[in-house]
């Protein structure tokens, strides 16, 4: 009975505190369902490994939606959602992932910024096909030493303010673009330029017109265009999309370099198709007028090895077909089958710093460094597609472009009635005054 007594006194005591206790436990349910809600939000997120801790709420870092984010980042179980259909290469051919500094169609910004250096650059934005202005085309190579033709007063009529392309000679040192005519006197002012190294004269390419990467997704350089299109120092931005202008199915050196972006100004030009950028690369390949050759005290068939004609391919060109298997020392079992058609992009990219180094390490550093533009910046590709777009020249490209010898036009002759030529064309007709 006093057992009875007792547990009835128990349940009266706890039936008086019910609301207390029933309030408690709602709040710890909410607390656990909140917390299980968050935890499913979290593991939603790309996760880095499979024993990382679980994040509170109030440790979850917002990504701005301007960030760009490398693809290592992203759980590799995602589906992707391309529908781009890629050749089928073995896993060691796949292109290295870009640093963070790349980005999807449409996301990189145009802000400025500034590199190691402390010098500042433009990032590019995108360029989305079908945009205004945005134009599809490809891009070769060459560097065949000659003058530039914007090296030539007559080709730079009309342009203003005044900027006419530097030229060297063949020690590298920069040498006045034109000069005074002999038969000049006070009936007649006539100014000619000095001749290119190709035919016979002084001038030359001068090497700091080399490529040179700004950083991993943005490189500088000079290019020859269509005659019929050109404005010397005027600037485009290429945007590499992966494929190749020689074949539907792209090497993977051409696939590494989808979305890199390069500012090209022009400075020449050459038997190019209307949508071509000729990019100057040494090594790139000397042409129908090499006078690069010579300026090196080598001669022309020293730039290549087996019986591919390097001419218009340059030091690449000796990787093609069973080339790369010679270059690279392969041979029997180890030999890549089927050649170029089977190399992968470490294998491309070592065959042709084998050649860079075979003509340039004892040559110029500016020379040397731009071929292995090619193999570390522009990872060996051949002919690669692009979009493109006119824009504003970087100062760096500016610099590198402008005479500082030949800063002002020729002067005109005080009497209007003196007769005056430019390479045979009027001088008042320049377009400079």
């Amino acid at each position: 009975m006093r057992v009875f007594l007792f547990a009835v006194a128990l349940v009266l005591a706890v039936l008086g505190c019910s609301d207390g206790k029933l309030n408690f436990l709602l709040v710890f349910w909410g607390d656990h369902e909140e917390s299980s809600s968050s935890r499913e939000r979290i593991q939603k997120e790309p996760k880095s490994s499979s024993s990382a801790p679980i994040l509170s709420s109030s440790s979850i870092i917002i990504i701005n939606s301007s960030s760009s984010i490398s693809s290592s980042s992203v759980d590799s179980s995602s589906d992707s959602s391309s529908s781009e259909e890629m050749p089928s290469y073995s896993s060691a051919e796949e292109p290295p992932v870009l640093s963070s500094s790349s980005s999807s169609k449409g996301v990189r910004s145009s802000s400025s910024k500034t590199d190691s250096n402390g010098n500042t650059y433009v990032d590019y934005p995108t360029l989305n096909e079908g945009a205004a202005g945005v134009q599809k085309g490809w891009a070769s190579r060459y560097w065949d030493g000659c003058k530039q033709d914007c090296s030539w007063l007559h080709k730079n009529k009309g342009i203003k303010p005044f900027r006419i392309c530097k030229n060297c000679d063949k020690t590298n040192k920069e040498i006045s673009t034109y000069f005074k005519r002999p038969d000049w006197s006070e009936w007649f002012t006539g100014y000619d330029g000095v001749e290119s190294s190709c035919t016979g004269g002084k001038a030359y390419a001068c090497w700091d017109m080399a490529p040179i990467a700004i950083n991993d997704t943005l490189a500088y350089g000079f290019a020859a265009v269509n005659p019929d299109v050109i404005e010397c120092g005027a600037c485009y931005q290429l945007e590499f999309d992966g494929n190749w202008h020689s074949n539907p199915n792209p090497r993977p050196t051409n696939r590494a370099i989808k979305g890199k972006t390069m500012i090209v100004m022009a400075s020449n030009i050459g038997g190019v198709e209307l949508n071509q950028f000729d990019i100057m690369i040494p090594g790139g390949g000397t042409g129908d007028f090499d006078s690069f050759s010579n300026q090196l005290g080598i001669k022309n068939t020293d730039w290549k090895m087996g019986q591919e004609d390097v001419t218009f391919g340059g030091l690449l060109t000796n990787c093609l077909y069973d080339g790369i298997n010679m270059v690279l020392g392969l041979n029997g079992a180890n030999a890549i089958r089927d050649g170029s058609h089977r190399a992968n992009l470490e294998q491309w990219q070592e065959c042709l710093r084998i050649g860079c180094k075979r003509i340039f390490s004892n040559k110029a550093k500016e020379l040397y460094d731009g071929c292995l533009w090619h193999v570390d910046w522009f990872m060996a590709a051949d002919n690669p597609t692009l979009y493109y777009k006119k824009v504003d020249c970087p100062k760096y490209l500016i610099d590198k472009y402008t005479s500082s010898i030949d800063t002002e036009p020729p002067a005109l002759p005080e009497n209007p009635n003196v007769p005056c030529l430019i390479n045979g064309n009027d001088c008042r007709q320049m377009g400079w005054w």
